[in-house]
């Protein structure tokens, strides 16, 4: 076996918030059944006070803190929809330098594990030619409820009766939002259950669902490198 295939598959996550769902890849990485043969090279958040960060620092994983605002692409309070997207895209594309320069190898996968910022094609085009695939957590079904607020719509649905069921996914993260290629789905049956408790059913099934798909990419990952060896 090459050194290539023994490597292990190089996993970097973006979180903007409590990073329950990182801690998840982080203990499954550590653990090395589930994901298997593999290392979080580091994070990215762009919330200054993202607990993820903490998590971060407590595995020893180095991580980084890039803002939209803070550094300085957008101004507070821009109104103007033409500058808002031209900033985005200003953003995109150096955060895509940034998560490509940072370390001796760029990452193989990127996993966002509640990453609130919508990509543009200045940061996926760049990660597409580097090789890096990048997927996303989603709290709804392939083609219900793309994009914010997915569980509140969902609970509309459900509610009214034209529902009876909701779910997760994880899938491959494209310009158009949460329509890319599903990699694990998961129905959700609705009980009754209040939105709160929902969303806790809903949030109790996350972790397991994005160790998995992690997984799932990073095995075809490692059976890619050794198909080329």
């Amino acid at each position: 076996m090459s050194g290539q295939e023994k490597s292990p598959c190089r996993i970097l996550v973006m979180a903007s918030g409590f990073g329950s769902n990182f801690q998840a890849l982080i203990d499954a990485v550590d653990e090395g059944k589930t994901i298997r043969n593999s290392q979080i090279i580091r994070l990215v958040t762009n919330r200054k006070n993202a607990y993820a960060t903490t998590r971060a620092e407590g595995a020893g994983i180095p991580w980084d803190y890039f803002n939209l605002i803070s550094h300085g692409f957008l101004p507070k309070g821009e109104k103007d929809e033409q500058k808002i997207a031209e900033a985005r895209e200003r953003y995109d594309a150096a955060l895509a330098e940034k998560v490509l320069s940072a370390d001796d190898k760029p990452p193989e996968l990127i996993v966002l594990a509640g990453w609130m910022h919508i990509f543009s094609k200045e940061f996926l085009e760049p990660m597409e030619r580097a090789g890096a695939r990048i997927i996303n957590l989603h709290p709804a079904l392939p083609g219900e409820f793309d994009g914010a607020n997915a569980i509140e719509r969902a609970y509309e649905e459900l509610t009214a009766g034209r529902l009876t069921r909701t779910g997760i996914m994880a899938h491959y993260v494209i310009k158009e939002v949460d329509r890319g290629t599903p990699i694990v789905v998961k129905e959700i049956e609705w009980k009754g259950e209040t939105l709160e408790e929902l969303k806790d059913k809903i949030h109790s099934c996350e972790h397991k669902l994005i160790v998995d798909a992690t997984a799932k990419v990073v095995e075809e990952i490692l059976e890619g490198r050794a198909k080329e060896a």
